[in-house]
């Protein structure tokens, strides 16, 4: 599904080649409606004191980031690169905030862990029940706390397969990158990186690899995934965010891996 349709290739190749700012401004504002389109899928989960227009402001910062930084002869669909530097610029700034309440992001951090501990002993996607006894709690309390801790799971898909090395450092290539290493290493982490998820999503429950698919690849915001699969717009949002948690605790499993050899 294209987002914004493609600008012309005259103001690309008059801005790239021939720094005319002119050039960079109509690029801009042609690919603005890319950061409202990222803004209304991370702002559904934010509390109101969360001012949308500074959201804005920052998915612009990386609009304008992603422009100055996008090389035309790369075989990518700009969108597709934009997409990840107008996230990236807007979720730092709500890291910056530290918005989501200690607590909160304590209880995040465990429930985690017991997705990331049953499914490394168990060797497949664990089901609630088995998490919530890991956690000693009952399968309805896992899911309250799971729509609580939706939104302070702020990581997302897209950040795991960032594009070349100016980007922001992925959570797993970070643990596992040689500083020295030349770029064929970069590249043979990346792909493993990609193969890792491909796998994780192939294994991920029925329902939380469909919302994964309509969410990612269809373009879907949480309530139209809701009215496809006849469920509120709140449980689509929890089990967003426990299929976040198993792909990152397979991140998480696979570097801890690379260490112990």
């Amino acid at each position: 599904m294209a987002l914004v349709p493609p600008a012309s290739e005259e103001d690309w190749l008059a801005f790239k080649h021939n720094k005319d700012d002119a050039a960079r401004s109509r690029l801009a504002e042609h690919y603005l409606p890319l950061v409202k389109y990222v803004i209304d899928r991370i702002a559904y989960k934010l509390p109101d004191f969360i001012d949308r227009e500074d959201l804005i402001s920052e998915g612009i910062v990386g609009l304008i980031d992603a422009l100055d930084k996008f090389e035309i002869e790369r075989d990518l669909k700009f969108e597709t690169y934009a997409v990840v530097r107008v996230r990236g610029s807007v979720l730092d700034s709500l890291r910056q905030l530290d918005w989501v309440p200690r607590s909160l992001r304590q209880r995040s951090r465990e429930i985690e862990k017991a997705y990331c501990e049953v499914e490394r002993k168990l060797g497949r996607s664990a089901k609630d029940s088995e998490v919530a006894a890991h956690l000693g709690i009952t399968a309805k309390e896992l899911n309250d706390t799971m729509s609580d801790v939706a939104g302070a799971v702020v990581f997302s898909f897209e950040e795991l397969l960032q594009m070349n090395d100016e980007d922001k450092p992925l959570m797993f290539i970070n643990r596992i990158k040689d500083s020295n290493a030349d770029d064929p290493s970069h590249t043979l982490i990346k792909n493993e990186v990609k193969r890792l998820l491909v796998d994780a999503v192939d294994n991920l429950p029925d329902n939380e690899r469909t919302i994964v698919g309509l969410y990612y690849s269809k373009n879907l915001t949480l309530k139209e995934i809701g009215g496809v699969l006849g469920v509120t717009e709140s449980r689509i949002s929890q089990l967003h965010a426990k299929a976040l948690v198993r792909l990152k605790g397979v991140l998480t499993r696979a570097g801890d891996e690379v260490f112990a050899e």
